[in-house]
């Protein structure tokens, strides 16, 4: 299974706390896609990718909970109780 690092995440208001991820970036060889995430939610429960962010020097996996009846992507919960994925940057949009 490909395993790809999130390097960035977009979020309708970016300093919003409350406000779910719409897409990730992730790195391939040096290239960073944006992928929406109901894509990140079809792969992962597929067993099709798998992906991390890099905490504290830890590589921590993405994934999937629902809420509500609503599917959302965060990290494994680690030593922290914030999610590594929320502390990344914001992607920046294409042009």
């Amino acid at each position: 299974m490909a395993s790809y690092q999130v390097v960035c995440i977009t979020k309708p208001n970016a300093d919003s706390t409350y406000e779910h991820i719409t897409q990730i970036g992730y790195d391939d060889d040096g290239t960073v896609y944006l992928i929406p995430a109901s894509t990140v939610i079809k792969r992962i429960e597929a067993n099709d990718k798998e992906f991390y962010v890099k905490a504290a020097g830890e590589t921590v996996y993405l994934i999937v909970y629902e809420r509500d009846d609503k599917k959302f992507i965060k990290t494994k919960p680690d030593d922290t109780k914030k999610d590594n994925l929320l502390k990344l940057r914001q992607c920046n949009p294409a042009k």
